[in-house]
């Protein structure tokens, strides 16, 4: 009998010995993983950093150009571009992370004063753009916000002379309660400003085509567009 108790205690040791090796395996294997993906991550925010203070240094130059020397739509591109790759952070990180909503409110600062450098050349150049201000909020709260970024970033694709602004509405950020205050805003989104003027509430892709076609001839723009529908994200990061 205690031949067999004795067995049975390494038989037992020798299962515990090797459930702690499979379990201690997993555990760096996943702490080496999460660890490796973490300096990607961290590789992709400082690109995103320095780009993102590129962008702001070229804002500074261009508000300097004169009117013939005023090219600020490889800047536009690149703005939308950072704009993307927030987007990937956020799926990343989640929303709710420290460091993207740091970004998220840089960006948007940086958005800001692409549209105020955009007034300033359309009055003082006399420039074909229309620019379009979307504020924007998660599902639960704005439901219709996703299909109207989709649309605008359709229509941003299909007419060149368009510049879209997008903004969360519920972004902690002195800036953009300025941007708010100046209009009055309530919240009821979607907001689309167009132009300084105020439209609440989801807009089909057909009723925004009309209200722009109170400032541009549509059709003329269009023949010289090759862009339509190349973009499937939608407009908020």
């Amino acid at each position: 009998m205690s031949e067999k108790k004795k067995f049975n205690w390494k038989r037992h040791f020798l299962i515990f010995l090797i459930t702690l090796i499979i379990f201690s395996s997993g555990f760096f294997l996943s702490n080496f993983l999460a660890e490796k993906r973490m300096l990607q991550i961290t590789a992709v925010q400082e690109d995103l950093r320095i780009d993102i203070l590129s962008l702001e240094t070229q804002f500074s130059i261009l508000a300097q150009a004169p009117c013939e020397n005023l090219n600020e739509s490889t800047l536009t591109q690149e703005l939308y571009e950072i704009s993307r790759r927030l987007a990937s952070i956020s799926s990343t990180l989640g929303r709710n992370n420290s460091y993207f909503l740091r970004l998220k409110k840089y960006y948007s600062i940086l958005e800001i004063k692409h549209w105020l450098l955009l007034k300033k050349a359309v009055k003082e150049c006399d420039l074909d753009i229309v620019s379009i201000i979307y504020f924007y909020s998660d599902k639960k709260t704005c439901p219709d916000c996703e299909n109207q970024g989709y649309i605008l970033t359709n229509l941003r694709g299909k007419y060149p002379f368009l510049r879209v602004y997008s903004f969360d509405f519920d972004l902690d950020l002195s800036a953009i309660q300025a941007l708010k205050s100046i209009y009055f805003l309530e919240k009821n989104l979607p907001i689309i400003i167009i132009n300084d003027e105020v439209y609440y509430s989801f807009k089909a892709k057909k009723e925004l085509e009309e209200i722009l076609s109170q400032y541009v001839e549509l059709e003329s723009l269009e023949e010289a567009t090759s862009t339509e529908e190349s973009d499937s994200d939608g407009i908020q990061p």
